[in-house]
């Protein structure tokens, strides 16, 4: 076996910072630099995740390689390493680094070719020369990209920016998106973004669209946007689908039609990890533009590289009893060091305080650091793997994204409700959610009201009582899950839209006086005549305290008046407590006055 080695270095205007995202895009740069498209399966393996094994075609060659897990610290360096099991090569490495090189950024990229035989070592200098010209190419290409995402940090999405969209589009766009129900000023701008996006945007792009880091990056708000595209999808603009996220590496499995498969237990074979998705972390819903036209989901060159765990800030693999040390830039904040998929510790990060290093021990069952807070800034992490087997360590952000549209998040959405009640849990299938608003409210005296104003009138009342209310919590960004009489379930993924809700519930029942509960906590999503439901302690208790509530009053329970994204709200509501049945002890209260209630 002989090796090859080729080192090039490159100048460009961008700061390292900049120019690494684009640049740790590996599958962009990898097609980029004209290398052939890769078809992946999995090799199971005892005693760990399975083996990814590549299959490409080279010129004449069909070629076969293991590619062992990418390795790279941001925001300077990525290194990719293939093991050919067939052809004219036995190993090819590229190791990238990004460096600061007076204002601007220097990238140098260093090759290793290792030659099968005569035949390889005649190729070889071509396949390098090849290969140089390729990375120039490419690295040309992301600089170019950089320059256009100057705002965009080191774990952001990029959305690129693009033309507007054609007449005929946009007004197909339009019509979907009457079905939505109330309609805000924010329509007509979705829809000509949305039209945009599917006319003129990549393949790459258009494949998986995620509502959140869409509606954030035109600055429109997420609700409008998610339901924008359910509307679009309704209208046959657009494809759902349900995409399983692996809770140890975070990686994305392939997507599910409907809520119905979401409930399977599933194997990922990045990191050998078999779960069952959980609803409001590892189930996201994305979109793509293949009915209108546009093509499938555009060919991989380049899998599990940093571009598709842009959380994760350094990666590195460690045979058994082995040591590294990777360099990562850390902000302040809370971290996971992870040798995955099982064994993990936290450490927090601060901009004036910790140490400067952070010592790393993978034992068979546990993994420790030496310190529990570092210093931010550039932070030498140092790796020992004591343990019997190889390990894939990572260094992660603690919390996960944001910008996921999680299906807790779209379910308790009421544009999700009106425009796919059909789409439902499999029967037996629960989900549990960490944290849910719920919201009571029922009509207080009803059944006087009956009485004195006869069956059609008060029917007609409460008719119109509940779609006023719906109106009031769809544009809360919630959800009616149902009505039992004339009272109403709503919920909510954020408390303070619940509270906002709920300060607006008199004003649109008038002249119906309610009385309203609410509490926040973990529930279960689940199937009850064929709908989606909610149940458990949480749906219980919000339910006794709204029959607990006077006429005209709102009872918060302190797991959402506490919060802080809702205090400001109730600084004229009355601390107090209310003794339910069943309860071992006084529940705690605040109570508002409908009369008084103001919404900020």
């Amino acid at each position: 076996m002989r090796r090859f080695t080729d080192r090039s270095t490159l100048t460009f205007d961008q700061p390292p910072d900049v120019l690494w995202r684009t640049v740790s895009d590996t599958d962009a740069v990898t097609r980029d630099a004209g290398l052939p498209a890769v078809h992946y399966t999995y090799e199971p393996r005892v005693g760990g995740p399975a083996t990814p094994i590549a299959h490409a075609r080279f010129g004449p060659f069909a070629l076969e390689w293991e590619e062992p897990p990418i390795t790279w610290e941001v925001p300077h360096r990525v290194a990719v390493e293939r093991r050919f099991r067939r052809g004219p090569f036995a190993r090819f490495a590229a190791d990238v680094r990004v460096l600061a090189d007076g204002t601007g950024a220097r990238i140098e990229h260093a090759v290793e070719l290792d030659a099968n035989g005569t035949l390889g070592a005649l190729l070889a200098p071509g396949v390098l020369a090849r290969v140089r010209a390729g990375a120039a190419r490419a690295y040309a290409l992301a600089a170019q990209r950089a320059r256009e995402n100057l705002a965009l940090t080191v774990t952001q999405p990029n959305v690129p920016d693009v033309p507007a969209g054609g007449i005929a589009r946009v007004a197909r766009f339009v019509d979907a998106l009457e079905a939505l129900r109330p309609h805000t000023e924010h329509e007509p701008a979705i829809a000509a973004r949305l039209a945009a996006l599917v006319e003129h945007a990549d393949d790459t792009t258009v494949a998986r669209m995620r509502p959140y880091v869409l509606a954030d990056a035109w600055q429109l708000p997420r609700d409008r946007v998610l339901g924008a595209m359910l509307a679009a999808t309704r209208g046959g603009l657009l494809d759902l689908s349900w995409t399983l996220i692996c809770p140890s590496c975070r990686g994305q499995q392939n997507g599910v039609p409907a809520l119905a498969r979401a409930g399977e237990r599933v194997r990922c074979d990045a990191c050998g990890v078999a779960y069952t998705a959980q609803f409001d972390r590892d189930v996201e819903v994305t979109f793509d533009a293949r009915l209108s036209g546009r093509s499938d989901a555009p060919p991989t060159y380049c899998f599990g590289g940093p571009q598709t765990a842009r959380q994760t800030l350094a990666q590195i693999a460690l045979g058994a009893r082995s040591e590294a040390s990777v360099l990562v830039a850390l902000r302040a904040g809370a971290y996971v060091v992870q040798a995955m998929p099982d064994r993990s510790a936290r450490f927090t990060v601060e901009d004036d305080a910790g140490a400067g290093t952070l010592g790393v021990r993978v034992g068979d069952d546990r993994l420790q650091v030496a310190t529990s807070v570092v210093q931010s800034g550039t932070v030498g992490v140092r790796i020992e793997n004591a343990s019997m087997r190889d390990a894939v360590v990572r260094v992660s952000e603690a919390e996960l994204t944001g910008q996921i549209a999680t299906a807790a998040d779209v379910t308790a959405l009421q544009a999700f409700r009106d425009l796919f009640s059909d789409d439902v849990l499999g029967p037996g299938i629960e989900h549990a959610i960490r944290e849910l608003t719920v919201v009571f409210s029922d009509i207080a005296g009803s059944t006087q009201m009956y009485v004195e104003t006869g069956d059609a009138q008060a029917y007609d009342l409460v008719r119109a009582h509940a779609a006023a209310l719906q109106d009031v919590v769809a544009l809360g960004r919630g959800a009616v899950v149902k009505t039992i009489g004339d009272s109403t379930m709503a919920v909510f993924a954020d408390p303070r839209d619940a509270v906002d809700a709920a300060l607006q519930f008199a004003e649109a029942a008038a002249p119906l006086e309610l009385r309203i509960g609410m509490h926040r906590g973990p529930c279960i999503a689940m199937r009850a005549n064929d709908r989606l439901d909610y149940a458990g302690a949480t749906v219980n208790l919000a339910a006794r305290i709204a029959r607990a509530a006077g006429a005209g009053e709102i009872l918060i329970t302190t797991a959402v008046a506490d919060d802080p994204r809702v205090a400001d709200v109730l600084q004229d509501g009355e601390r107090g407590t209310v003794v339910l049945r069943g309860m071992p002890e006084p529940v705690e209260v605040v109570l508002v006055r409908a009369a008084a209630a103001r919404v900020p």
